[in-house]
C-alpha cells in the first residue's frame, strides 16, 4: 500500500475546500414581481426571467458579470445573490 505523504493529504484537503465541481453561481428573486437577470460570460450572455421565489444558476467558474436593472456584480461558482426589494443590483447571500 503506498504511503501518503504530507504533499498528497494537502491536495486532497485543498480538493475539500475549493468544494464541489457543480456549484454554481445563484440569483434568487425574493421580490413580489419577475425581473431580468443576464450572466454574461464576456464572448456569451445568457439572460433569465426570474419569476418571484425562483431562482437562476449558471456555471461561471472563471467569474462572470451578473446584470440586473443595468448594474454588474462580478461572481465566481459558488456565489449566491438575491434580488431584494428596493435594491439596484443584487446581494451576496453567501
Amino acid at each position: 500500500m503506498p504511503r501518503l505523504t504530507a504533499s498528497t493529504l494537502l491536495a486532497s484537503g485543498l480538493l475539500l475546500v475549493a468544494g464541489p465541481a457543480s456549484a454554481m453561481v445563484k440569483v434568487t428573486n425574493e421580490t413580489d414581481s419577475a425581473w431580468s437577470v443576464t450572466f454574461d460570460h464576456g464572448t456569451e450572455e445568457n439572460r433569465h426571467e426570474v419569476e418571484p421565489g425562483a431562482t437562476a444558476q449558471e456555471a461561471c467558474p472563471n467569474g462572470c458579470a451578473v446584470r440586473f436593472r443595468g448594474h454588474d456584480f462580478v461572481a465566481v461558482n459558488g456565489d449566491e445573490l438575491a434580488i431584494q426589494a428596493g435594491v439596484w443590483r443584487p446581494v451576496k447571500t453567501n
